[in-house]
């Protein structure tokens, strides 16, 4: 029952159809129009046949005169003047009374082809023609009966133009619309495994609107897998991050959590230490969610040059270098910073900036030894540059490392040996907030031993200085 509903029975009906129609047409035109030009043509010869023949005898008969040929041909006479006025005619019965109007509107001929089998007429036709001004043969009628062997003929002429039309019908459907309905029905089955392994291209090379399609298809196959193999890898870098920043966090939670518990109960001169170590592990997690919430805006696409930004860099290190100040004191370390005078600035957010600066230098002290020294310097590099470097004479990181330093999770070997917190995010943090601010931060040994971290990029004015 499908194959009735298809593509291919709906064209060839409507080619069939269609066919039939604009030959059907055709052919009442063909007919109509030769048919008028045979009578026309016929009645002039034959008037002058009948008038040579019938002549005088028509003329001599005021009341009327008729002839009927052995074909069944009939001509009538009237007085052309009578028929005009709409006067009563002797025989009683006129001419046709559409053929008399177009005769009184100036038309010498006017003639009328009927077809008895729809209008109920007795007739083939009927012509009238204008032979003179006036007098009882001034008006000839001519009327011939149905032509039933050319109407037999027709109707075998009308049944070779449908069995030629229905030909060319199903000629059309499967040259033409067979082919295309096997290509659509492949570019079905390539449409319903999309974005699938099931996909399988229909290759087509050719040149129109179905290979255009296909090519289509193609070319969204590949996005989609290619989506699908980004949404992965994002995914299981998510998973990674995420189970990484888990254990980072257990592990100052749970020591906090110690340090709480042990000084509702601990003498009062332990209780300052227990105190401290609550404070660091409080300080740790702040860092660690100020990192995450920066990594999520510079997932997001947050651009820190955006609504161009001013950062005064001399005032951003103070405050960070204060903020860190009793980590280090606690590291057993010395914290100093030198900063010129004269304040420079430089385009970014200050806040991000704030941040990835604060990780820089929060990484040296924590990787620091005891009674080590941690020193962030500010100076300007040329006219329009500055150059902020952070060294510390830690253990540094073996050279095969230093070339992976800012990678998401990724920490030097050692590191977690000597801290079990961190996940290496502060610093891969840093080094993309500096990509996006046209930044540069490098990593370096600090001879003889220790780490050098260069943050280096154009100076900007002030805010409220005039550019």
């Amino acid at each position: 029952m499908r194959m009735w509903h298809g593509l291919v029975w709906r064209t060839a009906i409507a080619s069939l159809l269609l066919g039939l129609l604009a030959t059907m047409s055709a052919a009442y035109v063909a007919f109509h129009k030769a048919a008028e030009l045979s009578a026309r043509s016929s009645a002039r010869l034959f008037t002058e046949a009948m008038l040579e023949t019938h002549g005088d005898a028509c003329r001599a008969a005021p009341e009327g005169w008729s002839h009927t040929s052995p074909q069944g041909l009939q001509v009538r006479a009237f007085d052309v003047a009578r028929v005009l006025s709409r006067a009563p005619l002797p025989s009683g019965e006129g001419p046709d009374p559409a053929l008399v109007e177009q005769l009184a509107a100036g038309d010498a001929q006017p003639m009328s082809i009927h077809f008895p089998r729809f209008d109920g007429s007795a007739w083939g036709g009927s012509l009238l023609m204008r032979v003179a001004e006036a007098g009882p043969c001034s008006l000839l009628e001519y009327r011939w009966p149905p032509l039933v062997s050319r109407m037999s003929e027709a109707r075998w002429l009308m049944l070779a133009a449908f069995t030629f039309t229905a030909f060319l019908a199903a000629a059309s459907t499967i040259s033409v619309i067979t082919p295309l309905l096997k290509r659509l029905r492949r570019l079905h089955g390539a449409a319903s495994g999309l974005g699938s392994a099931a996909y399988v291209s229909t290759r087509d090379a050719a040149h129109d609107e179905l290979a255009d399609l296909s090519r289509v298809l193609d070319a969204a196959q590949a996005r989609v897998q290619s989506d699908a193999a980004r949404i992965l890898g994002q995914q299981q870098a998510l998973e990674r991050f995420l189970s990484n920043v888990a254990h980072d966090l257990k592990t100052p939670i749970a020591s906090l959590q110690l340090s709480l518990e042990l000084a509702t109960s601990a003498p009062a001169e332990e209780l300052s230490e227990l105190l401290v170590r609550g404070i660091e592990d409080t300080v740790y997690l702040t860092a660690l969610v100020d990192n995450l919430r920066l990594a999520c805006q510079l997932g997001e696409g947050v651009d820190p040059l955006d609504g161009e930004p001013r950062a005064a860099l001399g005032m951003l290190v103070e405050r960070v270098v204060r903020r860190l100040s009793l980590l280090a004191r606690r590291k057993q370390l010395t914290l100093d910073v030198a900063r010129p005078d004269l304040e420079l600035w430089t385009r970014c957010n200050p806040t991000m900036l704030e941040q990835a600066v604060g990780n820089v230098i929060h990484n040296a002290i924590t990787h620091g030894t005891p009674g080590g020294n941690v020193v962030a310097v500010l100076e300007e590099a040329g006219p329009e540059r500055f150059r902020l470097t952070v060294l510390d004479d830690g253990p540094g990181v073996p050279a095969e490392d230093l070339g992976r330093l800012g990678e998401r999770l990724f920490r030097a070997s050692g590191a977690r040996e000597r801290d079990p917190r961190g996940s290496g995010l502060g610093v891969a943090i840093a080094r993309e907030l500096c990509q996006r601010a046209h930044l540069s931060l490098t990593f370096t040994r600090n001879e003889p031993r220790g780490l050098k971290v260069v943050l280096e990029g154009a100076r900007a004015r002030a805010r409220s200085t005039p550019d």
